[in-house]
C-alpha cells in the first residue's frame, strides 16, 4: 500500500495505491456557482471556487462503471457516503461530489442551488473523461434538491450547453423533489428513476406522479416504496416527526420554455417567477409563501432492501 499526496496546479491529489493500482483518490477541480439554470445557460456562472471529488474503488470504472453521488440541500454528507458504500457493494466505482460545504449557508437560499449541483456534475464528468476515459456506465444518485438537479441536468438545452452530461446512462432521484411543469424537452439518453416513500410528506410521491402525467417523459420511471422521507438510508432513525423544512406540499416548482423557474402556490392563490421578479426576489417569495416546517422521516429496513435490490437489477 502506498499513499501519495501532491499538488499539481489547481488539482490536489490524495491517492491510495494497492498492488500497483489506484483504488482511492481525491482531486480538487475549479467550478462556477450559477444561481439558476437559465443564468448558467446565458453564461452567468457566478463565483469560481474549488470543490473536492472523492473517488473509491477506481479499478471498477472500466468494468462496471461510475456512480456519481451528488449533495442534497445541505452540507451534511452522511446519506451521500452511505449511498456511495451501497453502490460500491454493487460493484461500481464511486465519486462523492463535495460541492455543498464550500458554499452552503442556509437551506433553500442562493448560497447553494440546484443549478450549482448541475454545474459541478458537468465539470466532474469532464474531469473523469479526461483523466480516466469514459466509464462503462455513468449513474447519478442524489436526494431532495440534488434530485431536482439530476432532472435539470438531463434537459436538452442543458446538455447542449454542457455536453459531458450526455454520458449519463442511469439516474436515481431519491426522495425526489419533482417539478410540476417542465417545458424544455427532456433528453432520452438516460433512464431516470424517480424514488419516493409513500408516506413522505416532505417530497411527496404525488408531486412526481403529477410531473409524469403533465409532461412527455417516456424515460422517467416512478418507483414508490412503503416509508417516509429517507426510507432508504440507515443513517436515519426509525420513522419519526422531525423539524425539517419543505416546500413541495405547499407550492409547485416549474421550468418555462427558457428554463427559467417559476413557483406557484398549490391553491392557485399566488405565484412568483424568475422571469418577472428575478431569481433572488423569487426565492425570497418562496421563503415567505412556500416554506413550512415539520415532516415525517425515517429508515424503513424492508423498503430500503427492496430499493437497493432494484438499483442492482436496474443497472445491470
Amino acid at each position: 500500500m502506498k499513499i501519495l499526496a501532491a499538488s499539481r496546479g489547481l488539482v490536489i491529489l490524495l491517492v491510495l495505491f494497492i498492488g500497483g493500482q489506484t483504488l482511492a483518490a481525491e482531486y480538487k477541480i475549479k467550478v462556477g456557482s450559477p444561481l439558476s439554470i437559465s443564468k448558467m445557460l446565458s453564461g452567468e456562472i457566478g463565483e469560481r471556487i474549488d470543490i473536492t471529488l472523492a473517488f473509491q474503488q477506481l479499478d471498477a470504472i472500466g468494468s462496471h462503471g461510475l456512480a456519481i453521488i451528488l449533495p442534497s440541500s445541505t452540507a451534511n454528507m452522511e446519506d451521500e457516503l452511505f449511498y456511495a458504500e451501497k453502490m460500491r457493494n454493487i460493484g461500481f466505482t464511486t465519486v462523492v461530489v463535495n460541492g455543498a460545504a464550500p458554499r452552503y449557508e442556509k437551506k433553500f437560499t442562493r448560497s447553494y442551488t440546484s443549478a450549482m449541483i448541475v454545474y459541478d456534475l458537468a465539470k466532474a464528468l469532464e474531469f473523469v473523461n479526461k483523466r480516466f476515459g469514459p466509464p462503462k456506465k455513468v449513474l447519478l444518485l442524489a436526494s431532495s434538491t440534488g434530485s431536482l438537479a439530476i432532472l435539470a441536468s438531463q434537459l436538452e438545452p442543458v446538455i447542449s450547453h454542457l455536453p459531458s452530461l450526455k454520458s449519463v446512462t442511469h439516474a436515481f432521484m431519491l426522495n425526489a423533489a419533482c417539478p410540476a411543469n417542465v417545458a424544455p424537452k427532456l433528453s432520452q439518453n438516460a433512464k431516470i428513476f424517480v424514488v419516493n416513500g409513500l408516506q413522505d410528506d416532505s417530497t411527496p410521491a404525488s408531486a412526481c406522479a403529477e410531473m409524469k402525467l403533465k409532461n412527455h417523459m417516456p424515460n422517467v420511471h416512478l418507483l414508490t416504496y412503503e416509508g417516509a422521507h429517507h426510507f432508504e438510508s440507515q443513517v436515519h432513525e426509525d420513522i419519526r416527526q422531525v423539524d425539517g423544512w419543505h416546500m413541495l406540499p405547499t407550492c409547485t416548482i416549474n421550468y418555462d420554455e427558457d428554463t427559467k423557474l417559476y413557483v406557484k402556490k398549490r391553491d392557485g392563490s399566488a405565484s412568483a417567477s424568475e422571469r418577472d421578479q428575478g431569481f433572488v426576489k423569487m426565492q425570497k417569495w418562496v421563503y415567505e409563501n412556500c416554506l413550512k416546517r415539520g415532516h415525517v422521516q425515517g429508515y424503513n429496513k424492508e423498503s430500503a432492501a427492496k430499493f437497493w435490490n432494484d438499483v442492482k437489477r436496474l443497472t445491470k
